[in-house]
């Protein structure tokens, strides 16, 4: 399943969390329903409003935020060319202009809520899902979405859009019309109930629009969609306004009560992450998505901190944390052997970075599903033991033999036993030390790599590494591209290493496939961007996708996350205990978050359900300013080149997907 890529900030606790744990039945077939759940009854009905949003929230306002690219070319955000402005989310969510026929539910794991779609109904056999579309759906245009709308779409997509498109729905045999208002989805494979519901995610296009137009090429020409904002004026590079529709069809459903509240979105563009930082301290916009531990710790003394005028939110999220680390590119013979990855991890002294950068804010990431249920612990149970003894032998033994864990230091920056423990993995491997250089015994080829990103922020971790691998005899250098390149770079796999993040959901599903599946590592603009090629890692994604209730996809995770881990496909980071907002006191959000949590940087839940606050708190803060430099990394331009949303991880399924 999909979900955003953005962390969120939420309430969940220890109730919430026991929620998710606890078996449910199976999902409702044979019926017409407001909403389906992939294990058990959705959780709110026909009529009712999610109670994270505020029904009687006031609109008008405009809403300033800092856009996560350094720039943007066009306003097509299906195609792998170019990217996309800030605003458009594909899937799940439903981004500001186009919808989904269904959306996401933050306070189940998954359930999908039907939006321009009226009924859904899933097959007794699950052999298909049928939608009956709303008959008031319409884009903006004022012309009805059909039922040829959401079948060109699907067509249009699977055949010519990105490649993640392709793997989503492959086991999806068809999609046709079987009434006026109704479209049918057959699937060729009944044992997925997933299918069902990732369906409902599926972007409804403009048929008239996307005719006229290459959907595999960059345009500026305003898309025709569906949802509850227009493009309104724009600038590439420099900014993107977006106006509420005041004809926006669904405002009086139930479920869209309290939400896009504001008559404007503006998103600003930034080269430099300093810059925009200084900006946001001026006002130029209102929300801020804190990731920096430094910044978090001295930077926040400023006035209209001090006066009340900018608030700090630290609250912990529901969802899994966003595992981000250095990503080897196993295309490449020198990461194939892991050892080489277990060498490079150990040389990776996190207690260090901690202590001396950090402020002791961070955690090592030890697991892809951290901080949920789904993260594996301790020694495999009976039942994970069941999923990976076919692999013994196969799979790495620690995953057999030890919890997850990550080696340790001292923290005084002299990892030397690490180092140590590295040169005889390295050593084993087929390498050997030279006049200080490490060498390939075979090839007699140099140990060199490179790191790729579009920003330098990430120095002060990668070159304390970089000094550490120097002591084994290896050269690493940082380069820094601009964003365009590094799209295309990552879309042809033309790079020896990247930092990158996997944000995985509470109920992870067909995405995992794309993530690391074979069938995906060699496909140009797929989201394998190891090329991990694994027989026990596709038996595992395949189990989780098929998996018949909660429990069996709690376990099957926990199976994966271990081979995952143990293969050390990537160095893992680190990551903060909570998420960390701050933002002008003239926005006012509902009193409770989401169980999984709200989306921040870029948007996300704060276009989607906060507001403007009073008159006299809408005047605190300093007047708007164009930005024209400002930050961007990596891990931010990643969002775009996988689903070309606005992001910072590789996406998985929140149940909310961009």
């Amino acid at each position: 399943m999909m979900k955003t890529a953005l962390l969120g900030l939420g309430l969940i606790g220890v109730a919430a969390t026991l929620a998710f744990s606890a078996p449910a039945q199976a999902l409702v077939r044979g019926k017409p329903v407001h909403a389906i759940a992939l294990h058990g009854e959705p959780k709110f009905g026909p009529n009712e409003s999610f109670p994270y949003n505020n029904v009687n929230a006031p609109k008008g306002g405009t809403l300033r935020l800092q856009a996560l690219t350094a720039t943007f070319d066009t306003l097509n955000p299906f195609s792998l060319k170019g990217v996309p402005a800030a605003g458009f989310v594909i899937m799940g969510t439903n981004s500001v202009l186009i919808e989904g026929l269904t959306v996401g539910g933050d306070d189940e794991p998954f359930a999908q809520y039907c939006l321009l779609c009226e009924t859904v109904e899933v097959a007794e056999d699950n052999g298909w899902v049928e939608y009956t579309l709303r008959p008031e759906a319409q884009f903006s245009d004022g012309s009805p979405v059909t039922a040829e709308d959401v079948i060109f779409s699907f067509n249009i997509l699977r055949e010519k859009g990105q490649p993640f498109h392709k793997i989503y729905w492959a086991e999806i045999d068809k999609a046709e019309k079987t009434g006026e208002r109704k479209v049918r989805f057959t699937f060729k494979n009944k044992t997925n109930a997933e299918l069902s519901l990732i369906t409902g995610q599926l972007p409804v296009l403009n048929k008239k629009f996307w005719e006229a137009h290459d959907i595999t090429e960059t345009t500026l020409d305003k898309p025709i969609g569906s949802g509850p904002y227009l493009i309104d004026s724009f600038e590439p590079g420099r900014f993107v306004v977006w106006k509420r529709n005041p004809n926006y069809w669904a405002k009086d459903l139930a479920i869209a009560k309290g939400t896009y509240n504001f008559d404007e979105i503006r998103f600003d563009y930034f080269r430099d992450q300093d810059v925009a930082f200084e900006a946001f301290k001026s006002g130029a916009f209102d929300y801020f998505g804190e990731n920096t531990a430094r910044r978090w710790a001295t930077g926040y003394d400023f006035p209209a901190i001090q006066d009340g005028r900018v608030k700090k939110l630290e609250v912990p999220s529901g969802i899994p944390m966003g595992a981000q680390g250095f990503t080897y590119n196993l295309r490449r013979d020198k990461f194939k052997d892991i050892r080489v990855r277990q060498a490079l991890n150990l040389a990776f002294d996190f207690e260090s970075l901690n202590k001396t950068i950090f402020y002791g804010a961070y955690t090592r990431l030890h697991s892809y599903f951290q901080r949920s249920p789904l993260e594996a612990k301790g020694l495999p149970t009976p039942e994970e033991l069941k999923l990976l003894e076919p692999w013994r032998g196969k799979i790495p033994d620690a995953v057999f033999t030890q919890e997850p864990s990550q080696p340790m230091t001292d923290g005084t920056g002299n990892p030397r036993d690490n180092l140590l423990k590295a040169r005889e993995l390295l050593e084993q491997a087929g390498w050997e030390i030279v006049d200080g250089v490490l060498i390939n015994k075979q090839t007699k080829e140099p140990f060199t790599f490179e790191v790729l990103e579009t920003s330098d922020a990430l120095q002060r971790v990668i070159t304390p590494w970089f000094q550490n691998i120097e002591k084994l005899g290896i050269k690493g250098t940082l380069r820094v591209i601009d964003s365009a390149q590094m799209v295309n770079r990552m879309n042809d796999f033309d790079y020896d290493m990247s930092v990158l993040g996997v944000q995985n959901s509470l109920s992870p599903g067909n995405e995992q496939a794309e993530m690391w599946g074979s069938a995906s590592a060699d496909r140009p603009g797929s989201r394998n961007w190891s090329g991990v090629k694994d027989p026990a890692v596709d038996a595992l994604v395949d189990i989780i996708i098929k998996a018949p209730d909660r429990p069996a996809l709690e376990t099957a995770s926990h199976a994966l996350d271990r081979v995952l881990f143990w293969n050390q496909f990537m160095t893992l980071h680190y990551g903060p205990t909570a998420d960390r907002h701050v933002y002008w006191t003239k926005l006012a959000h509902p009193d409770r978050f989401p169980e999984q949590g709200m989306p921040s940087p870029g948007g996300g839940a704060v276009a989607m359900n906060w507001w403007m606050g009073s008159a006299a708190a809408a005047t605190a803060s300093a007047p708007a300013s164009g930005g024209d430099e400002g930050g961007s990394n990596t891990g931010l331009i990643i969002g775009l080149i996988v689903v070309a949303g606005i992001g910072v991880f590789m996406f998985s399924r929140r149940k909310r997907t961009v």
